[in-house]
């Protein structure tokens, strides 16, 4: 029978066959709701299962695929899985409100966002190596059309950039899957069990040793670093080439610095649904690569790279904000303020502490709202005027105070203030990186800094838009957010408020598989 979470990667795959062929454009947007919100109400029960069961993978299922390879349809998540689960669909349910009057190849559209949610669900939920593979392919097809079909002027540009970055940063983890089968023993390897082991696995406690069968499932190709960092590829230690193939990957998708130049033309070119996704939920699954394969499958290389990647995160977080400052297009100043913030993530994960792991991915989660919230927005005001210059705006707090009001919500969220979602993630990597104790405190006190850049920015892009004189009369007449933008808004703003006021439950599920991880880390030497 399938499970719960291949539900969430079959069902939105049957919804955009639907949506693609049968007729009628007000069906195919309901289809593609129902899709985000089977993945939405999913995701919420998988997360509140995980809280349960701290640090355990939750409805797991296995369907085979090819047994002679050990390749299978094998699903399950922990507190990480299910968290991006749940933004996942919540994301695209944003997306598809503020996509409701759609007219232009309408069921295409819909089609595709349903098979891009199909893919990211894929990776979120994904337990088999190649399985997480493919799907983590599958997002580009769609969002590069996305954005050259309904893009704007330079949008085949866009779309080519974009899906040329992502695809050849993948490439070596096509070669690494090939190279993991060729260095498995066929007849498996037994190893001993200890509470990472047991917990990953879902064995008792008095469980003490079992055999790996040869496949590609995340969970015994993790307990098999040892082998990975014994065997070689191409001259060098095949643990070196998996982990920097992976790395690459991951990087590309976050986007870290250099790596990031696709993601500014990419936004400024995309209907601003896309960019909400894009923003939302497909910069998380770099993140989520990290978490799930770069650190579990290759430890030891994970743990000499991390002070590296701690500077890679602060450069970005410092990188983004400063040219976030200078920014005169609304669109590309949110862009480099996604940049920045990212840097947070690899920040905390590289500072090897359960503060600053569990703080990476409370940043992640909540920057999918705050980033969504602020394009919706960047939207609302190009819908009225055609254009997004920021020195184009003004006084527009008069003619329609809601926007002023949401504007200044996703503002102060993005600069980090306490109270909102964006506090507590950014409060958990400093911490992390203060307390790593060498090095990293400095790391932590030049990321510190962007907290300044950051509202500044943020706060100097609310006043020029939103308050002083009304520069240009004719925006007396602009309409507030409607109902369908409110509609939108709505679930965005509760989580920014609950998240911020009330951040314990988020903040629990997600540390206990993060303190494995790093038990797993830790524990494991060349």
């Amino acid at each position: 029978m399938i499970g719960l979470l291949a539900l969430t990667v079959l069902g939105p795959l049957l919804l955009a066959v639907l949506a693609w062929l049968l007729p009628g454009e007000r069906l195919a947007r309901h289809l593609c709701l129902l899709g985000a919100l089977l993945t939405f109400g999913i995701g919420g029960h998988a997360l509140l299962q995980c809280a349960a069961h701290p640090g355990a993978f939750v409805l797991q299922e296995q369907h085979p695929w090819s047994q002679a390879f050990g390749i299978g349809f094998a699903f399950g998540v922990d507190g990480i899985g299910a968290a991006m689960l749940l933004l996942s669909g919540l994301i695209t349910a944003v997306a598809t409100i503020l996509a409701w009057h759609q007219q232009d190849r309408s069921r295409l559209w819909h089609a595709l966002v349903l098979l891009l949610l199909a893919g990211m669900n894929g990776v979120f939920t994904a337990l088999d190596l190649v399985l997480f593979y493919v799907c983590w392919e599958v997002v580009l097809l769609p969002m590069l059309l996305l954005i050259g079909i309904w893009g704007g002027e330079q949008r085949r540009y866009a779309a080519i950039k974009f899906f040329v970055y992502t695809l050849a940063g993948s490439v070596g983890m096509l070669f690494l899957i090939v190279a993991l089968w060729a260095n498995t023993e066929p007849a498996g390897q037994q190893i001993a069990l200890d509470v990472t082991a047991r917990t990953w696995l879902s064995l008792p406690a008095d469980a003490l040793q079992m055999t790996l069968p040869r496949g590609f499932d995340l969970r015994h190709l993790a307990l098999q670093w040892h082998v990975w960092h014994q065997q070689t590829l191409l001259g060098v230690p095949l643990s070196t080439f998996g982990f920097w193939a992976v790395m690459l990957a991951c990087l590309v998708k976050v986007p870290a610095v250099p790596l990031h130049t696709w993601l500014p033309h990419a936004h400024v070119q995309a209907p601003t649904a896309i960019s909400v996704l894009l923003a939302g939920v497909l910069l998380k699954l770099g993140v989520y690569g990290l978490y799930r394969i770069a650190w579990p499958l290759f430890p030891v290389e994970a743990a000499a790279f991390a002070p590296t990647l701690g500077w890679i995160g602060v450069a970005g977080i410092l990188w983004g904000a400063l040219v976030a400052l200078g920014q005169t297009d609304l669109k590309r100043l949110v862009a480099y303020s996604s940049v920045s913030h990212m840097g947070f993530c690899l920040l905390g994960l590289a500072a090897g502490t359960v503060a600053g792991a569990t703080g990476g991915i409370v940043q992640a989660f909540t920057h999918g709202l705050s980033s969504a919230l602020l394009f919706l927005l960047v939207g609302v005001l190009y819908d009225r005027a055609h254009h997004r210059r920021i020195d184009g705006f003004g006084g527009l707090a008069r003619p329609m105070p809601k926007f002023a009001w949401l504007l200044l919500l996703a503002a102060l969220a993005g600069a980090g203030l306490p109270g909102l979602a964006g506090f507590p993630g950014e409060f958990l990597v400093l911490t992390g990186a203060f307390t790593a104790g060498g090095r990293w405190p400095w790391l932590g006190l030049l990321a510190t800094g962007s907290v300044v850049l950051s509202a500044a920015y943020l706060l100097w892009t609310q006043m020029r838009v939103a308050y002083g004189p009304l520069r240009h009369p004719e925006h007396q007449d602009f309409a507030d957010c409607d109902a369908r933008e409110r509609l939108a808004a709505a679930p965005l703003v509760l989580l920014l408020l609950v998240i911020g006021i009330w951040p314990g439950p988020l903040v629990d599920v997600l540390r206990a598989p993060c303190e494995l991880l790093l038990h797993h880390v830790q524990g494991a030497r060349p």
